[in-house]
This record gives structure tokens, sequence and C-alpha cells, in this order.
């Protein structure tokens, strides 16, 4: 690990949140003269075959989290080129913990938040469902504090992976995922409904808030996605909010969809069972996710 000082925050790179070598690492970032950080967890996607950690680094004014008081951990986990699911959540859960164990170690309050997109979004909202599940904790970095989180943010995340077996462009990453070599097709339906963030749902625990993102343009992955675990979360009476974003693609975090001049939307809410409220407002920038991950991790 290394730690490095710069202006308004510190850096801590490649800290071991288990003991697997490069893949089971983070980089922290904690805000100077804020004591008690609360912490968002940044899941990278790349079709849990690609990419790590700086991916971060690619959106545009991340880092306007911190200045907001926030502490902001992105983190690596096994691709599934070397690992099949359910590994992944295992790592993701293990960070968590990790984090939550040393937070008197980096001036945390303990409290965390999940932030995905795509195939980050998928663990992400996984993550936040599944708290408690024991098939999806794992012993990766040993058993310890709570894995639960206490909100989510998923964008442009898969919820249903058996809906893409016919997707060209993701079918074949979702049977590596998976561990499917003959095809998404030829998993077992208990396997795909281990994976699917909207199983958990049904344990009866209510689930944290979510905040859910997604390009009405997206080729990758469809909209559909989004909007049944959009569905799921409200008939599950958790609170959610949704932003279809209008003309946007799959990469709009890293094209600037979430800086000014916004792009157009529309915003459905949801709140314990109630009926989703329809608006236009507002728009979904770093103010908006800093504002809801405030609400719930302060």
């Amino acid at each position: 690990m290394r730690s490095v000082r710069s202006d308004g925050y510190t850096t801590y790179s490649d800290v071991a949140y288990a003991s697997g070598g490069d893949q089971q690492v983070l980089d922290l970032y904690v805000p100077k003269g804020t004591r008690w950080a609360p912490v968002i967890v940044y899941i990278h996607g790349g079709g849990w075959s690609a990419g790590d950690k700086s991916e971060l680094q690619r959106i545009p004014e991340w880092t306007s989290l911190l200045s907001q008081g926030f502490a902001v951990a992105s983190v690596n986990y096994t691709l599934s080129t070397s690992a099949k699911f359910p590994q992944q959540i295992h790592e993701v859960k293990a960070a968590i913990r990790y984090l939550r164990a040393n937070s008197f170690r980096y001036g945390l309050n303990g409290r965390i938040g999940l932030w995905g997109g795509s195939a980050g979004g998928q663990l992400a909202a996984l993550a936040g469902t599944s708290c408690g599940v024991p098939a999806l904790e794992g012993d990766v970095g040993g058993r310890g504090p709570s894995s639960c989180v206490q909100a989510v943010a998923d964008l442009s995340g898969p919820a249903d992976l058996s809906a893409l077996a016919d997707n060209p462009l993701l079918a074949g990453a979702v049977a590596t995922y998976l561990g499917c070599p003959d095809g998404v097709q030829s998993c077992s339906p208990a396997l795909l409904r281990q994976a699917n963030p909207i199983t958990h749902l049904a344990s009866g625990r209510r689930p944290p808030p979510f905040l859910i993102g997604h390009g009405d343009a997206d080729p990758v992955i469809p909209i559909g996605q989004s909007r049944l675990l959009f569905s799921a979360l409200k008939e599950a009476c958790g609170s959610v909010r949704f932003f279809t974003l209008h003309g946007q693609d799959h990469f709009f975090p890293f094209t600037g969809g979430l800086s000014e001049p916004f792009p157009a939307r529309t915003v459905q809410t949801s709140k314990r069972c109630a009926e989703p409220v329809t608006s236009t407002e507002p728009p979904l920038s770093f103010s908006t996710l800093a504002s809801f991950f405030r609400a719930h991790l302060s």
C-alpha cells in the first residue's frame, strides 16, 4: 500500500482487502478535513472480463464527491477469465467488510454506499439486495463486520442475465462470467436466479435505497434491464429513483452525461410501495449522486 497526500485528499493505492494479489486490492481516496467520512465504493465495468479500478479516473468530475465530504474507494475483483461467479461478488463483499473493519484507521464512519456501471452495476445491485445471503457472502478476506450497504447507485447495469442469452454483444460475456461454456442457455436456472439481484428481494428484507440511471439509446445493455429492477424494487417497497436519459448510450458517464448541459430525462421515484411519481427533475449529476448518498450515509 502506498499513501500520497495531494490538495484536498489523501490517496491510499493498492490496499489489499484480502490476500489474493493484484485482483484483491482497492484504491481509497479520503478527503482532508473530514472526520468520519462516509464511503462510496466504485465497482468497475468491462463485461466482468476486463477493466480494473483505474476506470474511476476516466469519469469526468468524479473528484467532486471528495470535495463534498465523501471518501471514495475503487475496487479490483478477479475477472471472469480467471474465476467464475460467485467469486466476484464474494470479493466485492470482502472489500466492504475490509473498509468497515478499518474505519478508524482511515477516518471513515462505517456507512457504505455502492456505485457501479455496467457489469459493476450488476455487482453493486447484487451486493445491495443480497445482504446476509450465505451463498453470496463467501469467506474472501475472512468473515467480520457486515457486508450490508446503505445505498446503491446502479448505472446501466444488467439484472436478469437469462434475458441476455440472445444478446450478440453480451451473451458470451455472461456465459463466461457464470461459467457456462455452452452459452447462457446452458446455465442452470438456480445459477441464473442466484446472480439476479431481483431474486433476493423476495427475502422480505427491505432493500437499501437505489438510484438507477440508464440511457434509452444503450446498444449494449437494453434499458429494459433497469426497468425490470425498478419495478421489482417498487414491488418490494423499496425507495428507488430511476433516471431514463434520452438519447444517451451505454457510456454516458465517460462522455459527459453527468455534466452540463444535462441530457433530457424522465425521472421516476417510488417510496415504500407508493405509485411512482414522474417528473423531469433533477438531472442525473454528481450533485444528485452526492445528495442521494448523503441522505443515506450521513
